[in-house]
């Protein structure tokens, strides 16, 4: 027995070492999990999946982060009190997740693909990548791209100038739509179901992305003059026109294999809870905000979509909470509270159907840190860029006179198609409990209160109300207002310094950027010196 326990613990250090000697783990340029004989559907699908669960709530995903930082949610650790590191999970992970995958298996399609003939997966592959890069940029900068995901040769990639890879996405858009659009395609391969995101849909893919283009428009028009180009997409007509056209990824309710919403996978079934919801967003979601009264008296009929209670009819909570109104119970962000660090898994408000597939709050409450307790089935889409995250884009543009249109109108549609996204959801979730959707007349009425508002606002005012409703809208993906904050200063966030609550204290400044992973910065001798995440700021940010 023990001669076989030795020489099968020889075999496995064996095939380790053979494994391991073939390739870094830090190394962004080959992923030996990726083989470059995989089929592109299958390519195409991880990919997919990678990048969508790398923008949302998740582990790995920057909304974890960003979140936080633009007091969607709160946490008990770093990012509270917008701490974070080269050395965070959700850093490392991101950045190995789409250098190391997705990005890797968009290279593999495009140069596959382009030998096969098949253009269709290509097109799809470079719009892809080319969404994947702009994120990328967005919240860390300078990053490598020229020499990323080149091979061998190429193991120290340069890191690039953001405003340069900005400038390539575009080219590469339109290689996308070209190769899309390509009728002498040797191979017309249609990728059906492989595509998560559109099954194959050509046209949709089109649209994805000259949404995708109007949308970097907007990112840098303070720093560069768009308009001819922003008018020319608004005159085609090709964007992304209605709901179900909208650039997301479905999840499923399955959990063998699991291919739920992954921030429904670690709430739901665990005790322990990762995310509370921001005391600053539910507050102005309810119209009482103190800090912040830009839509106070003002009830949101999305808050039971977005957060589900679990105490109901004034229910003791578990141990001593930090902050709680009614059933309401959470932390506040940068808070010294005695009670912050209390067990509160069966008692805090947890994120809700909208937008993590969670339950309906209906007001009965019920724990959800146990299997049995779990309603809802996880299978919220992830939103990309959203059918109202047009509206909105183009509601800002026509205001600042970048686009033509009448930027109050503009603004009406793009509320009204937020609304329609949560009753989406409400529609075709799986749930056990029976899920409502927001009636029209109820619509109406919170459309015409916040446009009573918009009408006694300054211009100033105006692009305020359109990036809070954006913000309020784009919960599950905090990339967007974190963009929206950095470029405009909107939507006003949480100062714990100024609150006037002596708990809350703040002593550190607002990342403008993520930082690095400190691994890459360690190992790769043309990688930059860590940045200074105050002060090095994205080129577009020019606030």
């Amino acid at each position: 027995m023990m001669k076989t326990y030795r020489f099968k613990t020889f075999l496995c250090i064996l095939i380790l070492f053979f494994a391991g000697a073939c390739k870094d783990f830090l190394d962004v340029n080959v992923d030996p999990n990726n083989p470059t004989e995989a089929p592109l559907g299958q390519l195409l699908t991880n990919a997919q999946v990678t990048v969508a669960n790398t923008i949302g709530l998740s582990t790995s995903g920057f909304s974890s982060h960003l979140s936080v930082f633009i007091h969607q949610t709160t946490r008990r650790a770093e990012p509270d009190s917008y701490g974070t590191s080269g050395d965070d999970f959700m850093i490392g992970q991101a950045w190995n997740n789409l250098y190391a995958g997705a990005l890797q298996d968009l290279e593999l399609i495009i140069e596959n693909g382009t030998e096969s003939g098949d253009l269709q997966y290509v097109g799809i592959a470079q719009i892809m990548k080319a969404y994947t890069y702009s994120v990328m940029v967005d919240v860390w900068g300078d990053i490598p791209f020229s020499e990323a995901n080149q091979g061998p040769d190429l193991r120290f990639p340069i890191f690039d100038n953001d405003e340069a890879i900005y400038q390539k996405i575009f080219s590469i858009i339109d290689a996308g739509i070209a190769n899309l659009d390509n009728e002498d395609a040797e191979n017309l391969n249609d990728p059906g179901a492989a595509d998560l995101i559109y099954q194959g849909d050509i046209d949709l893919w089109r649209k994805a992305a000259k949404t995708l283009k109007l949308k970097l428009y907007n990112q840098i028009r303070l720093v560069a003059d768009v308009g001819d180009e922003v008018n020319a997409l608004l005159a085609e007509g090709d964007l992304i026109s209605e709901r179900d056209e909208s650039f997301e990824l479905k999840y499923g309710t399955s959990n063998n294999p699991d291919n739920r919403h992954p921030a429904y996978i670690v709430e739901y079934p665990s005790p322990q809870k990762t995310y509370y919801i921001s005391p600053y967003f539910y507050e102005i979601m309810n119209g009482v905000s103190n800090e912040n009264p830009i839509f106070n008296g003002i009830e949101d009929p999305r808050t039971p979509y977005y957060f589900f209670n679990q105490l109901a009819d004034g229910a003791a909570a578990e141990n001593p909470t930090a902050y709680r109104v009614g059933d309401f119970v959470s932390i506040k962000f940068a808070s010294n509270d005695p009670n912050r660090d209390q067990a509160m898994g069966s008692s805090q408000t947890v994120l809700g159907l909208y937008p993590i597939g969670g339950r309906y709050d209906d007001g009965e409450g019920g724990a959800v840190t146990s299997i049995g307790d779990i309603s809802g089935g996880g299978d919220a889409p992830q939103s990309l860029i959203s059918y109202y995250h047009r509206l909105y884009i183009e509601a800002e543009l026509a205001l600042v006179g970048v686009a033509d249109g009448d930027a109050r109108d503009i603004l009406v549609d793009a509320i009204k198609a937020s609304f329609r996204q949560v009753n989406y959801v409400a529609e075709n979730t799986t749930n056990t409990n029976t899920v409502p959707v927001i009636p029209t007349a109820t619509v109406d009425n919170y459309v015409d209160a916040v446009m009573l508002k918009y009408d006694a606002a300054s211009k100033e005012g105006r692009l305020e109300i359109i990036l809070t409703q954006k913000w309020i809208a784009s919960f599950g993906n905090s990339v967007e207002p974190y963009n929206d904050y950095r470029r405009t200063g909107y939507p006003r966030i949480f100062n714990p310094n100024t609150d006037n609550d002596p708990l809350t204290v703040l002593s550190r400044d607002f990342p403008v950027a993520l930082p690095y992973r400190t691994l890459d910065l360690t190992l790769n001798p043309n990688a930059p010196d860590q940045k200074n995440i105050t002060t090095n700021k994205v080129f577009w940010d020019n606030q």
